[in-house]
């Protein structure tokens, strides 16, 4: 939330008050840093699959399904919600369609910040994290791929 309203604020007191060539070399530096952190994602989540030995066989489909199933559901719901009550407030033009709430539900945020999270699971529940674990890496694999 910090790093959001510093950019907020730096957006709109430095934008005016740096010249083109500087905006022009930091729009260039911040997408270099974004392409590079986005790849050692990418790479992070790879080697994460195929380096370490994970309870595959323990896992199962079934629970792999009922995941997906969980988790698109539960994300359409919020973010219905979230456009229905940003629509409250907006004028007929500027409202949220359906449309664009199918874009918001598919290519939202999902594996990074979830398998980053879950790396800790196996030692914080022994019997069930690595399950954890391996649900999520490979639910945060599908996500990015499809």
């Amino acid at each position: 939330m910090a790093i959001l309203t510093n950019g907020v604020f730096l957006n709109y007191y430095a934008t005016p008050n740096i010249s083109n060539s500087s905006r022009n070399i930091t729009s260039l530096t911040f997408e270099t840093i974004a392409y590079v952190t986005e790849t050692l994602v990418f790479l992070f989540l790879g080697i994460g699959l195929f380096s370490f030995n994970h309870p595959f066989k323990l896992m199962g489909i079934g629970l792999f399904l009922t995941t997906i199933l969980n988790l698109c559901i539960s994300r359409f719901l919020n973010v219905r919600f979230c456009t229905w009550a940003a629509n409250l407030t907006r004028s007929e033009a500027a409202k949220v369609k359906p449309k664009t709430e199918f874009v918001i539900w598919f290519s939202g945020l999902r594996g990074a910040m979830a398998y980053a999270l879950a790396l800790s699971s196996p030692k914080d529940f022994p019997t069930v994290g690595p399950i954890i674990l391996v649900d999520t890496l490979l639910y945060s694999l599908l996500t990015i791929l499809i």
